[in-house]
C-alpha cells in the first residue's frame, strides 16, 4: 500500500517501509496533492494547468506541467511499483490517482473517523462513533498543506480545519453531558487554541470551570476573552457573555453586591461557628475566603466597564 501525509506538510512511504517518508516540495507536491484529494476522477490536463500554474504564461505552462508530471512519476513509483500503478491517464488525457496499487491518504482517514460523530445527534452516538472522533481529533497534527499556497490548498485547509473545530466542538458537548469537565475544558481550550475569537467557546470554557468548580479561572477567562476581542476586533463581548460573567462574579460572593470600582473591599475574617454545625477548617477557610477575595477583585476592576459596555448595547 501506498501511503500519502497531507498534515502539515507533504509526504509519502510505502507500508513495507512506514517509517522511510519522503518529502515531497514544490510543484510535485501540488500535483500530487490535487491528485490524491481528487481520487476517483481524471483530471483534464487544462484543469489542472488552471489550478497549479495559474500565474504561468500559456507558452510555458504545458512544458512545466510535463516535466513535473514526469519527476513526480519517478519519485512515486519506484519499484515494486511499475509506471501506471498510481498515476493513470484515460483515453482523453485526463490524469487521475486511480492505478491499480492501494492508497492510504491521511486526511480521508480523518475523515472517516468524525463523520459518523458528526452526522448524528450527540444522545444518539455510539461509543464507536465516539472513539472516531477522538482518534480523528487525535490525527489532526496540523493543518494540512502548509507549504501550499495556492487557492486550491487554501480552500481545502479550510474545509478539513472546520470539520476539525466541528468535531472538537462535539466532543466538548459529550463530555458535558457525561459531566466530565476536564475533558470538555481540554477540547474547548484545544479550538481556542486554533481560533482564539470563538465567542462562543469562551463561554462554553467559562462554564466548564465553574462546573469543575474553577470559579476564579473562568473570571479569568471571562478577562482574556475581552482583552483579546479589544484588541483585535475593538469590539466588546456579547451581551450573552458579559451576562455570564457577571452570574459567575455574583455566584462567587453569594448575595452581597458587587464593590464600587474605586473601593476595595478587603476579605473578612472568618465567622465563629454556629451551634450544630461543624467549623471549617483553616485550609478549608482559607480557600473559602481566597475564592470571594478573588472574585472581589474581579469585580472591582471590571465592573465600571461592565456597566459602560451593557449601556452601549441597550442603546
Amino acid at each position: 500500500m501506498f501511503r500519502i501525509s497531507l498534515f502539515g506538510s507533504l509526504s509519502i512511504a510505502s507500508e513495507d517501509a512506514p517509517s522511510e517518508t519522503v518529502a515531497i516540495a514544490g510543484r510535485c507536491a501540488s500535483l500530487l496533492a490535487y491528485l490524491a484529494l481528487g481520487r476517483g476522477r481524471y483530471f483534464s490536463r487544462s484543469e489542472l494547468l488552471a489550478s497549479l500554474w495559474p500565474e504561468r504564461a500559456s507558452s510555458s505552462t504545458a512544458g512545466s506541467f510535463n516535466t513535473a508530471l514526469w519527476r513526480l512519476r519517478r519519485l512515486v513509483e519506484k519499484p515494486p511499483l511499475k509506471h501506471g500503478d498510481l498515476i493513470v491517464c484515460d483515453r482523453r488525457g485526463a490524469i487521475g490517482l486511480n492505478g491499480p496499487a492501494a492508497v492510504w491518504l491521511d486526511v480521508d482517514e480523518f475523515q472517516r473517523l468524525v463523520t459518523p460523530g458528526l452526522s448524528r445527534a450527540p444522545e444518539k452516538l455510539s461509543d464507536a462513533d465516539i472513539d472516531g472522533l477522538r482518534r480523528g481529533v487525535a490525527m489532526y497534527t496540523s493543518d494540512i498543506l502548509l507549504d501550499v499556497t495556492d487557492d486550491w490548498a487554501l480552500r481545502e485547509r479550510e474545509k478539513h480545519r472546520r470539520s476539525y473545530l466541528n468535531a472538537l466542538g462535539r466532543l466538548v458537548q459529550l463530555a458535558t453531558i457525561r459531566r466530565d469537565y476536564a475533558e470538555g475544558i481540554r477540547h474547548a481550550q484545544a479550538i481556542l487554541d486554533n481560533d482564539a475569537l470563538r465567542e462562543d467557546v469562551h463561554r462554553d470554557l467559562m462554564q466548564l470551570l465553574v462546573l469543575s468548580g474553577q470559579r476564579a479561572q473562568a473570571l479569568r477567562q471571562f478577562e482574556h476573552c475581552r482583552e483579546l476581542l479589544r484588541r483585535e476586533l475593538a469590539i466588546q463581548p456579547m451581551r450573552e457573555t458579559m451576562t455570564l460573567y457577571q452570574s459567575i462574579a455574583q455566584s462567587a460572593i453569594g448575595s452581597e453586591p458587587a464593590p464600587a470600582a474605586t473601593a476595595y473591599a478587603p476579605p473578612m475574617p472568618p465567622p465563629m461557628p454556629m451551634p450544630g454545625y461543624a467549623p471549617m477548617t483553616a485550609d478549608e477557610g482559607m480557600r473559602a475566603y481566597g475564592l470571594i477575595d478573588a472574585a472581589r477583585r474581579h469585580l472591582a476592576t471590571a465592573d465600571s466597564q461592565l456597566q459602560l459596555s451593557l449601556q452601549f448595547l441597550e442603546r
